[in-house]
């Protein structure tokens, strides 16, 4: 039988030294070698059961780190999986250890209640980590603060984004932990050796501490502190929730779309990228030779310094549809900012001038819907009339989709069958980094298929002359909520009547609908804004001004510190504005 040596808990440092111990031994007479003395009766069993608990969890946290890393079939996750797991052992063994030497120093009379706090808080740590092995890619690619978020976003991950069904470690961990805690097993080995094993783990998870951890916990832990070290004073106070709105405030006036009238082009296609910067679009996009950019330059419009408002798909698209500045992160509290949908929009406008609507999103599950009560056709993964021949994806709820392309025959056949029509393709390719993965593709190369493809079927159609192409992104990359040039995001237009076009106007996501106006109606293009407020993605509420010189201000609600800043811009009247912004928007679209 191969024997483990663990930390003894006898009071009597000389007995820790010299014994051994059998983790849950039916038979303590018979084994008094391997059982450590201690002064109190009750040590024994409440060792044997913690170790027993411990070896559970770093087993099961081994298992899942690697059937992980192995499903992911991605070479590049190995030392971050490496890594995190060291990073699990490490946290598991310090509250082991740290909890045995609490218990030592307790009062006998309340030494028990001790134990039972340590045993069920190992459990839910155990249950903590089991959590996130097998989203650690899609964690890698946003990485968020979990103790600076709140209940209201958590729930919407977890409902939403993960499933119930994605957490099935965590049921598999409590199950083991119960077990573990109630049924005796013996596991033994060499007391030198596991000490040996233990110190080189604890040293390799130490080494690994001063970089950005990709565990989620550790990545946590270390931003509390770097905030505590560096962060400053709070410089503002929190914001004020709103007042409940006034009935008769819920709609403003119409937009310039929305009297009757003859349009340029019988069908608008406003094509929605994922998380794509305009630095990596001109980066990578524009200069491809042969690419779908240089087949319609020669009557392409490009809009050089167009923003971002939110960082959060949802809000993103509503405001690109209602014109309306969304003060809130998306996924914390949608009641805050759900009225919005009712507003006046780019939907219902075009609806009004006789276009049929068709909003297209290939996620098995898409809950945010913009204006969703105003779309004649809504469709998703499952209207898709076959999934043969295209890549799937997705484990989680709401990352669960079909490449983008295969929704184009869909889009062309309700085209094609319209009079006018107005279709928002909002793209799920490049949502997860399991796409890249996947497909080797990154998401500008598989942009430039599906809209040369597009390109190809509505040129086969007959439609090309027709049709106006919007293409624009949601937002910048979603974990830089104080970076002001990941806001800037890209907007070019196509079509009948498109002049070649480089626009240096400063402009945002609720000039969307005055643009398309522009080339549909031939109003003025909206003019310089001067200056926007920007707020940044569910992970925390950060809030921000941009000014056309440049100059900016981010801060951060929680901590109300500033984040980055350029120029001599107020915090205070920063704050102030946004405050006034939000009562607004409260007294027009709050619960």
């Amino acid at each position: 039988m191969v024997s483990i040596k663990t930390p003894n808990q006898s009071l009597e440092p000389t007995a820790a030294a010299s014994a051994q111990f059998c983790v849950g031994h039916p038979d303590q007479k018979k084994n008094k070698l391997m059982t450590p003395q201690v002064n109190d009766s009750a040590d024994s069993p409440f060792v044997d059961r913690g170790t027993r608990l411990f070896i559970v969890i770093v087993v099961l946290q081994l298992a899942l780190h690697l059937g992980s890393f192995i499903s992911a079939k991605d070479p590049r996750l190995l030392m971050p999986h490496v890594v995190a797991c060291l990073q699990d052992l490490l946290l598991l063994t310090l509250f082991w250890i740290g909890s045995l030497a609490v218990c030592r120093l307790i009062p006998v009379r309340i030494r028990f209640f001790c134990r039972v706090l340590v045993l069920s808080s190992l459990v839910g740590l155990g249950l903590l980590l089991a959590s996130y092995p097998l989203f650690l890619r899609d964690y890698l690619a946003f990485p968020v603060n979990v103790l600076a978020t709140d209940t209201a976003s958590a729930k919407v991950f977890v409902l939403e984004y993960l499933g119930i069904a994605s957490l099935w470690p965590v049921a598999v961990a409590l199950a083991l932990g119960i077990a573990s805690l109630l049924v005796p097993f013996r596991i033994s080995l060499p007391r030198l050796a596991s000490r040996i094993v233990l110190s080189l783990i604890v040293i390799a998870a130490a080494i690994t501490l001063p970089r950005s951890s990709p565990q989620p916990f550790v990545y946590s832990l270390q931003q509390e502190l770097t905030n505590q070290i560096f962060g400053g004073d709070r410089v503002v106070p929190y914001l004020r929730r709103p007042a409940s709105r006034s009935d008769f405030e819920t709609r403003l006036p119409s937009s310039m779309l929305a009297a009757v009238q003859e349009l340029r082009a019988d069908h608008i296609l406003l094509i929605v990228l994922e998380g794509v910067t305009a630095k990596d679009f001109e980066d990578e996009f524009l200069p491809l030779k042969g690419g779908f950019y240089e087949r319609v330059k020669e009557h392409a419009a490009y809009y050089r310094r167009y923003y971002a408002t939110n960082l959060d798909s949802y809000t993103s698209l509503i405001a690109m549809l209602t014109s309306v500045q969304i003060p809130y992160r998306a996924y914390a509290d949608e009641s805050l900012y759900e009225a919005v949908n009712k507003a006046p929009s780019l939907t219902e406008n075009l609806r009004n001038q006789g276009c049929r609507t068709l909003f297209i999103s290939t996620y098995e599950h898409q809950p945010f819907v913009p204006t969703r009560n105003q779309w004649d056709r809504i469709m998703d993964r499952g209207d898709l009339p076959s999934l043969d021949g295209w890549v799937s994806l997705g484990s989680r709820r709401m990352e669960a989709a079909t490449e983008d392309r295969a929704a184009l025959s869909f889009m062309l056949d309700f085209i094609a069958s319209s009079q006018k029509s107005f279709t928002l393709h909002e793209l799920v390719y490049g949502h997860s980094p399991e796409w890249r993965a996947t497909t080797g593709k990154t998401q500008i190369e598989y942009y430039n298929i599906y809209l040369t493809d597009l390109l190809d079927r509505l040129t086969a159609a007959q439609l090309e002359s027709r049709t106006l192409i919007v293409v624009v992104s949601d937002h910048g990359n979603r974990s830089k909520s104080s970076d002001a040039e990941n806001y800037r995001v890209p907007l070019f237009v196509t079509g009948p009547g498109v002049r070649p076009l480089v626009d240096d106007t400063f402009r945002s996501h609720i000039d969307l609908e005055g643009v398309i106006a522009h080339y549909l109606v031939d109003t003025a293009l909206p003019p310089n804004q001067g200056r926007f407020f920007v707020v940044g993605s569910t992970e925390r509420w950060v809030y921000g001004e941009i000014y056309e010189t440049g100059d900016h201000l981010f801060l951060d609600d929680r901590t109300g510190r500033l984040l980055a800043h350029s120029g001599s811009m107020d915090p205070s009247k920063l704050y102030s504005d946004f405050q006034a912004l939000i009562d607004e928007f409260g007294r027009r679209y709050g619960n």
